[in-house]
């Protein structure tokens, strides 16, 4: 079931209009037009909301297809990230937005055309996106940086405690070749990671965290492009729907209200 609501001023006008006409209303012509008017206005708002929703599910397919794709690159950006040879700002870039504006744009324009059956002069209005965008990935970047500096300061516990670990062996084992062998076991391995530091753990939880945080950070550009896109299609189709079909009907029903109205009015005084 549809749920007409973009044109207020009609159903006010249209409730106006039942309290004006009587119950012992004489349906000439002029009713049976008015009624054909109306039906017609009914079913112009129905198709106009089927078209919006239609062009939605275009738009929306499109959208998620560009996003599905990014997100299977995202592996492949990571040793340069880490490595800081690319930014953040590589993984989704002007270009990438100009794409989405000009696909999503021609699809608009391909469905008001399909709808009015009339070439229709719009455009996406392109909001500062590079702003928002850099606010999602910034959050990331600072984990990064966190991250590694554990990483870094866990290889430096690592190196130190082998060190240590060694000379003090070595101290304490007069045989040589005894001492060797335990250091060649490499206690620190086994002790490290039961106090929590291990550069290696630390490495790959770095790298899938960053994973899961870019997704979500494409996630949240996807989610964002959708609810623009969905508000400006649903703007250009109604605007168009009232110049170009609901002014011209809502004016004959005006008209047809009034000449009925004259001649209940006319009927009455007669029979009064």
């Amino acid at each position: 079931m549809f749920n007409i609501t973009f044109i207020e001023d009609y159903k006010q006008s249209h409730n106006k209009s039942k309290s004006k006409i009587p119950s012992k209303l004489i349906f000439n012509k002029n009713n049976i037009l008015l009624g054909i008017l109306r039906k017609r206005q009914s079913f112009n708002e129905i198709r106009t909301i089927e078209a919006v929703e239609d062009c939605r599910r275009v738009v929306f397919e499109e959208i998620e297809r560009f996003f599905e794709q990014k997100t299977r690159t995202i592996n492949s950006f990571l040793p340069e990230l880490i490595s800081g040879q690319k930014l953040y700002s590589h993984i989704f870039e002007n270009d990438d937005l100009e794409m989405i504006y000009t696909k999503t744009e021609n699809i608009i324009r391909k469905k008001l055309s399909e709808r009015f059956n009339s070439s229709i002069v719009w455009q996406v209005r392109k909001a500062n996106s590079a702003e928002w965008i850099s606010d999602i990935f910034s959050p990331i970047l600072q984990y990064q940086t966190t991250k590694q500096r554990t990483i870094l300061i866990a290889s430096y516990m690592e190196v130190s405690a082998r060190r240590a670990l060694s000379n003090a062996i070595e101290s304490l084992i007069q045989d040589f070749l005894l001492a060797k062998l335990v250091c060649d076991i490499d206690v620190s391995t086994v002790l490290l990671p039961k106090l929590g530091i291990n550069s290696s753990l630390e490495a790959i939880e770095l790298n899938e965290e960053l994973f899961n945080r870019i997704g979500g950070a494409l996630y949240s550009i996807k989610v964002g492009l959708i609810r623009e896109m969905n508000n400006q299609l649903a703007d250009i189709f109604y605007e168009t729907h009232d110049a170009q079909l609901d002014v011209a009907i809502k004016l004959k029903i005006h008209r047809l209200e009034e000449k009925i109205a004259s001649e209940i009015y006319d009927t009455d005084l007669l029979e009064a």
